[in-house]
């Protein structure tokens, strides 16, 4: 996109009205206070992935190890070689005592404290991100659809898509029926129990690459290669709203009835689940090299009750109202960080240094 046409775009979402205009950032986020540290462990690992909270804990994996932290304790609970070839790709999920991590070449599954994986399962082409659902964890390998059972591995059912497709993104479950975008311009909505066809939709000439799925209320919210967002009906796979974003959507975040994105035309939106509408969108750059501007969005959004948290490139972290977008703060994290937050609850976030230490920090009030 030349800088012709991103002032085009700006002007029009301008003359179109969509949704109230926050303020845009305020101050020079080069300046922005540190956050203070709280606690900070080791992991001996300089590539983790995203992190996930268990119970009282974080639950983190890199390109060698797989771990539990207890905030509590001066030192790490539980901390293993995952020997998984590639290093582990996708935030490690939990349910019922098992930790499912992996990445594009094998995933396997653990029960935390123990040094041997309960079970592993090598990539026959790629392995997408998985959804793990209770007792079953669901996931692709290159086109086919896999539902296997979280402790022994074994398989239950597989469900073919196209051929030379890959099922890159997790698919989503909502109560006994099981929805996924292969990547080969369908929707498919499956019975858990068995993989069979409950109904599919075919619209490749509109979103080709469902990016990722998730479902809120009665509806299934899903971003598409094509800068659009798509708000699904649950029962049928219609659409009931599409919202365009002007460019490369880079990931969305979906709760309590809102859907939040960061679009490289330099906004983060807030669009409501049920209708499209947008409720509210804040800038982030201007494009015209301002101090205000922020960086690079790689880490995915995240939110609490109050807030959404955005973290950017130069390790800045943006807090937005959720209300409005309003900024309550631009936060300098202390050192460089890996390009995920982790929030642990509303007064504290967890990240990871590049050098490989988990960073428990606190958000100001």
């Amino acid at each position: 996109m030349t800088d012709r046409q991103r002032r085009t775009l700006l002007n029009g979402l301008l003359a179109l009205g969509l949704g109230a205009i926050a303020p845009f950032a305020t101050g020079d986020s080069r300046r922005a206070p540190a956050l203070p540290i709280l606690g900070r462990w080791p992991s001996e690992d300089r590539r983790l992935a995203p992190a996930s909270v268990i119970g009282n804990g974080v639950m983190f994996a890199g390109e060698s190890r797989l771990g539990l932290l207890d905030l509590s304790r001066e030192s790490v609970t539980w901390n293993i070689r995952h020997h998984l070839p590639g290093g582990a790709r996708f935030r490690p999920r939990t349910a019922a005592e098992i930790v499912i991590c992996g990445g594009q070449s094998e995933i396997a599954a653990w029960r935390p404290g123990e040094t041997q994986a309960l079970w592993r399962y090598r990539a026959r082409d790629q392995i997408g991100a998985p959804c793990l659902n209770g007792e079953s964890v669901c996931f692709g390998d290159g086109h086919r659809l896999l539902v296997l059972d979280a402790e022994s591995g074994r398989p239950r059912w597989h469900f073919d898509a196209i051929a030379d497709t890959r099922i890159s993104y997790a698919p989503v479950v909502a109560g006994d029926t099981l929805y996924v975008g292969p990547g080969d311009g369908r929707l498919y909505a499956l019975s858990l129990t068995d993989g069979q066809v409950r109904w599919q939709v075919n619209r490749i000439d509109e979103w080709q690459y469902l990016r990722q799925l998730h479902v809120d209320g009665s509806s299934l919210i899903a971003g598409s290669y094509k800068e659009k967002l798509h708000g699904l009906d649950l029962a049928n796979g219609q659409q009931t709203w599409e919202f365009s974003a002007g460019n490369f959507i880079n990931s969305h975040h979906v709760a309590a009835g809102l859907a939040f994105l960061w679009s490289p035309t330099g906004w983060i939106f807030a669009i409501d689940t049920a209708t499209g509408k947008t409720r509210w969108r804040h800038r982030t750059t201007d494009y015209r090299d301002s101090q205000r501007n922020w960086g690079a969005l790689m880490a995915e959004l995240t939110s609490d009750a109050s807030s959404v948290y955005a973290l950017d490139l130069n390790h800045v972290l943006h807090v937005l109202a959720r209300e409005n977008g309003h900024s309550r703060g631009d936060f300098k994290l202390p050192e460089p960080v890996r390009p995920f937050v982790t929030l642990i609850d509303e007064n504290r976030l967890l990240c990871a240094s590049n050098s490989g230490d988990l960073l428990l920090m606190r958000i100001p009030g």
